[in-house]
């Protein structure tokens, strides 16, 4: 009786050890950090905040450099440069020449302009044709605005008349026919001028029925005028007419 008792205690504990085996084994969690490693570890996430910190402020100082540099610019242009623009553009110069150019217009308004015929057939609307775009005031039905030209037969370019020649500036009022008054100069004039830019240099193609309509002693034909825009008269205290540069 003892040995079965035995049989069966080692079998039983044979069965123990086998269920034990097939028991999967508890996975252990990462060793808890100690008291040093902490400390190391911070001491790095500090580091690396410090870091962070120091580029950022490193990029925005150049941002703030970059601006100041544009900023100073901007101002040395707007308060320098642009400033000394503003006081003498489209304003009467000190000292008079001919042509008498306000302050800001294109250099090339010093210079006669080179002339050429039309390339059309004929004129059959008037046009005008900007070659030099003014920044100062607008022409105005009524306004008296002085003016040099060339003017020339259409067809073949051969000059008839021309300011530069006399080195006198033309004044005239434009503008009347919209008015509903008599025109001073030939209709594509009274017309043609109405709406440009003082400091403006154009070309004033006419058309015959808008021109001299072929009267006698007058240009033939389909008209082309170089214009330069020079400014706009005023009245003095008398009610007469200043002529700028005069």
């Amino acid at each position: 009786m003892d040995d079965d008792s035995e049989s069966a205690g080692s079998d039983e504990d044979g069965g123990e050890a086998e269920e034990a085996e097939k028991k999967p084994a508890k996975s252990k969690g990462p060793a808890p950090l100690t008291r040093a490693e902490k400390r190391a570890a911070a001491r790095v996430a500090a580091a690396k905040s410090a870091r962070r910190r120091r580029i950022g402020q490193a990029i925005a100082g150049t941002v703030i450099v970059l601006l100041a540099i544009g900023g100073a610019f901007a101002g040395v242009w707007y308060f320098g440069d642009r400033a000394e623009q503003q006081k003498t553009e489209c304003k009467k110069p000190d000292q008079s020449a001919y042509p008498p150019l306000l302050g800001g217009f294109d250099k090339r308004l010093a210079d006669e302009p080179k002339t050429e015929a039309g390339t059309e057939q004929s004129v059959g609307v008037r046009t005008v044709k900007t070659l030099i775009q003014g920044k100062c005031k607008t022409v105005k039905a009524g306004d008296t605005v002085v003016v040099n030209y060339v003017g020339l037969t259409y067809k073949d370019g051969k000059v008839f008349d021309s300011s530069w020649q006399h080195k006198q500036t033309f004044p005239v009022q434009v503008g009347m026919l919209e008015q509903g008054q008599q025109a001073q100069v030939i209709e594509g004039w009274d017309r043609g001028l109405v709406g440009l830019k003082v400091g403006s240099r154009v070309i004033l193609d006419i058309p015959v029925k808008e021109a001299y309509n072929n009267a006698d002693g007058y240009p033939k034909g389909d008209l082309r005028f170089y214009v330069d825009i020079l400014d706009i008269q005023a009245a003095d205290s008398s009610g007469g007419l200043q002529v700028p540069g005069n």
